[in-house]
């Protein structure tokens, strides 16, 4: 990363639903993503559901956008995350940035991320989902969801290959999760990400699965991730992203003794799953200068 980087870090949010969590991230960034301080910073903003709203106040060193969604599916599971990071890689390559990191609101940033910088030949970064849930299983033959969905993204066999969940360490197909990517924007993923989504999330086919399991219907956006990157992209052209990135904190009870940090600073990027839940911000210590920083932004609501 250099000095006055055109590099893009960009994350959405919507007033009066996540506020509170998009207000710490962005003062996160600010202090303690080192060089990444010095990338342009975006802001997506869905409109509020309701009047008055509490919404993110003005930061010099953030760029605002206004974000619309198709009607259609405003009330399917993550849909907002598939067309917004779209727009913001639309936008991104526009501008001519080699690389483009979207996050989730729900992240603590911990210390420089270099693992993000996105070497010659490689289209994007990206972690591993945290457990198998609806992952496809390398010992065993795909199901008729992943086999829809891989026929859809047109998936060459040649391209799968075997990684591990982070959590329970079971091996699976290619399934990343979505909250944390570093890609080119000129490579188009999130806007192909966004094309295969619009031609599956209706399709009454795709309904009976969501009958099934209705799993299947709220992790379909990271499915459909993983079977466009997997389309995209050869296995050298994907960073799977170390497991001190996109940390589950939430998750980090199930974990055995040995993959668990002995210190919050020990990761790079966390997740967590409610800011006022405080399983998770007692699951680990924590070291200064992140200790006293952490403590009073959460004081702060």
């Amino acid at each position: 990363m250099t000095k006055n980087s055109d590099s893009i870090i960009a994350f959405y949010y919507q007033p009066g639903v996540n506020t509170r969590e998009a207000a710490l991230l962005a003062k996160n960034l600010v202090r303690f993503s080192g060089h990444f301080n010095e990338c342009l910073h975006w802001i997506f903003e869905l409109p509020a559901r309701q009047p008055g709203a509490e919404i993110l106040a003005a930061n010099p060193n953030f760029i605002r956008f206004a974000s619309t969604i198709p009607e259609e599916a405003a009330g399917f599971p993550f849909a907002s995350k598939v067309f917004i990071a779209a727009e913001a890689e639309l936008l991104a390559a526009d501008a001519l940035a080699p690389q483009l990191v979207w996050m989730d609101t729900d992240t603590l940033v911990i210390k420089e991320p270099q693992a993000l910088i996105l070497k010659e030949g490689v289209k994007i970064a990206i972690p591993p989902v945290h457990i198998q849930n609806i992952s496809s299983r390398m010992d065993q033959a795909a199901d008729g969801f992943w086999q829809m969905i891989f026929s859809h993204c047109h998936v060459s066999k040649s391209h799968i290959f075997a990684m591990n969940t982070v959590v329970d360490k079971v091996q699976i197909r290619p399934h990343f999760n979505a909250g944390l990517i570093s890609v080119n924007p000129q490579t188009g993923i999130l806007r192909r990400w966004r094309d295969n989504f619009a031609g599956l999330y209706q399709d009454p086919r795709m309904q009976e699965f969501f009958e099934q399991d209705k799993r299947y219907k709220i992790y379909l956006h990271q499915a459909v991730l993983a079977a466009t990157i997997l389309n995209l992209c050869k296995r050298d052209e994907i960073k799977l992203l170390p497991n001190e990135y996109n940390f589950p904190l939430h998750l980090i009870d199930r974990m055995d003794e040995q993959s668990k940090p002995a210190y919050l600073n020990d990761l790079v990027t966390a997740r967590y799953e409610d800011l006022d839940e405080t399983g998770w911000q007692t699951a680990l210590p924590v070291k200064e200068p992140f200790r006293s920083w952490l403590t009073d932004a959460l004081l702060k609501k």
